[in-house]
């Protein structure tokens, strides 16, 4: 009987060490939460070399805005890693909802750390990393800037050769589309290139950088400046206002998503658009409209003859893993095999000889069709981990997939002149202050409350409750920033 209790314990044992290993040995299936695409993953050549590279298969999600991102943190699903812009980054961390990965880095990364120089700053607090620093794609160049219906302007005088740099001739090109084409709106907006006010074109004749990615923030006399103190902004709101009053721009543009400002212009209901180099369907445009042109306008010059932008530049994404993730280590170990130099180009640019090859200079030259049927998306399954040392240079020749949105991004490009200036804050870390998010939207909110018809009243008072809750925190932080490190 002894030996039958016994028998029954060691077996019981054993069934138990048996769903032990059994456990052990279940795969692990990493989720990434990655940017907006609308293509089909597993029919991009990116996603299997993925699924080998990555050293545990993943399954990609999509975040589809910010309200979204913040359900699935707050109801605690249990991603992985999650691929973060500038706001949500910002959102993340006054929400404490990353996990701190500067242990994991030097642990698990080699490659992620090799592969990134000078970002750092800009995801560290207190000594601490809090997310993986993504390249700019496009560093040096504008965001946002106004296309036009180069067809229409010419109907009606405004060739290529006379499109306005100065403010008013500026004013008379829109009065005259106004005039030309009543069905038409002369210059659609939307409430989604931030700051939503803030035009580059017409900006830069006030003396403001804009068309960036951290516009709001501007370098004066050597000191950062929020947009809210800048001389010249109560000048540029009262012209911009004066369009709007008189009809010169898009009447919808405090409700009007970015999107729905594409569809007007591509669907011929506005003459131009401000707009990416990245958001438009041209090639379809010149099917639908016969004699289709377009053309990217000018900066228009302050009274000096000078033009202002800002330019796209530091850290264009982040790299997070989220408080709520399972597998964190697992998931720094398969981001770094997919920053692997190798790898990294594989995904973003594909197979030597198939979907790119060297040009007579030596450059990287798309193959066609074979990159843009099999390389669409490729890139959103690195989104957040750009390699800084290379990736930029992958991404001109993915620019290749279409001639049109080539042009459109150097003509872009072209129209800074020697007025680009990147961001001071590009690599600047989190401020620490909690309400930042919410006091930059009351100001954003007011600017354009402003601009479409609103009382100067709002804006003072925009300024007031900057300046009383937490405004000056978040400059006195960046000030004491720049002066440390970037002086």
């Amino acid at each position: 009987m002894k030996k039958l209790v016994s028998m029954l314990l060691i077996l019981c044992l054993l069934l138990g060490l048996g769903l032990a290993n059994a456990a052990a040995d279940e795969e692990i299936r990493l989720k990434f939460l990655i940017s907006t695409t609308t293509a089909d993953f597993d029919k991009d050549h990116g996603w299997s070399v993925v699924q080998e590279k990555a050293g545990y298969p993943i399954d990609f999600e999509i975040i589809n805005g910010t309200e979204q991102l913040m359900l699935i943190i707050s109801s605690q699903q249990p991603y992985d890693y999650v691929y973060l812009s500038g706001a949500n980054f910002k959102l993340m961390m006054e929400n404490d909802a990353l996990l701190e990965i500067g242990d994991l880095i030097d642990e698990y990364g080699p490659n992620i750390k090799e592969s990134i120089t000078t970002l750092w700053p800009a995801v560290t607090v207190d000594g601490e990393i809090y997310a993986i620093p993504s390249t700019a794609a496009q560093p040096d160049s504008l965001r946002y800037s106004i296309t036009a219906r180069q067809d229409l302007l010419d109907k009606i005088g405004w060739t290529v050769d006379k499109l306005p740099k100065k403010l008013d001739d500026f004013t008379q090109m829109l009065r005259d589309i106004k005039a030309a084409y009543p069905d038409m709106v002369p210059l659609a907006l939307s409430n989604e290139t931030k700051p939503i006010a803030l035009i580059s074109n017409v900006a830069s004749a006030f003396g403001i950088n804009a068309g960036g990615n951290q516009g709001a923030y501007q370098l004066i006399d050597g000191k950062i400046t929020y947009i809210i103190d800048h001389p010249n902004l109560k000048p540029y709101l009262e012209y911009m206002q004066g369009l709007f009053n008189e009809g010169l721009v898009d009447i919808d543009w405090a409700a009007q998503k970015l999107a729905d400002a594409r569809n007007k212009w591509i669907g011929g209901q506005a003459v131009m658009v401000y707009n990416s180099w990245n958001g438009f369907a041209i090639d379809t445009m010149y099917d639908l409209y016969e004699g289709m042109e377009f053309s990217v306008l000018p900066l228009l010059e302050d009274e000096n003859g000078k033009v202002h932008a800002q330019t796209y530049s530091g850290v264009g994404a982040y790299g997070g893993i989220p408080y709520t993730a399972e597998h964190p280590a697992e998931a720094i170990q398969a981001i770094n095999n997919l920053m692997e130099w190798d790898t990294h180009r594989l995904i973003g640019l594909g197979v030597e000889g198939t979907h790119w090859e060297y040009d007579e200079n030596g450059n990287f030259k798309a193959i066609q069709p074979a990159f843009s049927e099999e390389k669409n998306i490729s890139n959103v399954f690195i989104a957040g981990f750009y390699r800084e040392d290379i990736y930029p240079t992958y991404w001109e020749v993915r620019l290749q997939k279409n001639a049109y949105m080539q042009r459109c991004f150097y003509d872009q490009r072209a129209s800074l002149l020697d007025g680009g200036e990147r961001s001071p804050i590009a690599i600047a870390p989190s401020t620490g202050v909690e309400n930042q998010s919410a006091l930059e939207t009351r100001v954003d909110d007011a600017l354009l409350a402003y601009v479409t018809g609103g009382d100067m009243a709002v804006v003072d008072e925009a300024s007031a409750y900057w300046h009383k809750n937490g405004g000056e925190d978040v400059v006195d932080f960046y000030n004491a920033w720049y002066d440390a490190n970037m002086k």
